[in-house]
């Protein structure tokens, strides 16, 4: 079953490379509209030796700063929400406010208080990244049995013991759920942030081939990211099997 699961998509993306190296050499297109996949292959292997690996790495720094302080904010504010009612009333309704607005429109705010460089990719990343954690673990507390509840008072269990025994269990399997779906967000956050205004980065990329009219440039990019998208999802679906090896 796992070796289909391999198989079927990559004959799929063989067959896909196949038609658009022969749609394009048949139909004669221009290489800067859409080049062939040889072509396309030989300007990235050459690429991304120099100046896409840089620019590869700003972008996986912004990611991975901004998903490490966004899931600590998240598991904050989720537990804060959780225990305080006023927290709740006075904070519920602005992080959806917040949340509702398209990224890219708080972008240039971002640019704007924390400049062009990686500061403020990585504040939007955590903003993108502490939501979903946040919810999860809002949920996950909301959902533990009150029975439990009332066993660890007659058992006088300390607020300490209570959190370990039973809260952290609770909250931890959606903690890791909420981070497996905040890596890819997080991604997204970090590029609309680049595109906006910075001095490097992936989207950054994208902005200058755009500018520059080099689709070589724009579909390197691309690739790239979906190259670290595609790692970073399963990278969190491996520690997700592994620490919620019961599930």
């Amino acid at each position: 079953m796992k070796s289909k699961n391999i198989i079927y998509p990559s004959l799929l993306f063989t067959l896909i490379i196949i038609i658009w190296e022969l749609s394009v050499r048949i139909s004669n297109v221009p290489n800067y509209i859409l080049p062939s996949p040889t072509k396309l292959t030989s300007f990235f292997l050459t690429y991304i030796s120099g100046e896409l690996l840089i620019n590869a790495w700003v972008t996986l720094q912004e990611i991975f700063i901004g998903t490490f302080f966004g899931i600590i904010l998240g598991v904050f504010l989720g537990y804060l929400i959780v225990k305080i009612k006023l927290i709740e009333r006075l904070l519920m309704p602005l992080i959806l406010i917040i949340q509702i607005a398209p990224k890219i429109s708080l972008a240039p705010l971002f640019i704007l208080w924390f400049g062009l460089g990686i500061q403020s990719k990585i504040a939007l990343v955590i903003l993108v990244v502490s939501f979903p954690i946040m919810v999860n673990q809002y949920t996950a507390f909301k959902q533990i049995d009150i029975r439990y509840i009332e066993l660890l008072k007659i058992l006088k269990a300390s607020k300490f013991q209570k959190f370990i025994s039973l809260e952290l269990p609770f909250a931890f399997s959606a903690i890791i759920s909420g981070i497996k779906v905040s890596v890819t967000q997080a991604i997204t956050a970090a590029v609309i942030g680049e595109m906006m205004g910075a001095k490097s980065g992936l989207g950054y990329l994208l902005t200058y081939g755009n500018e520059m009219y080099d689709i070589n440039i724009i579909l390197s990019s691309v690739i790239t990211l979906s190259i670290i998208g595609l790692v970073l999802y399963y990278m969190a679906t491996y520690i997700e099997k592994k620490v919620l090896y019961w599930r």
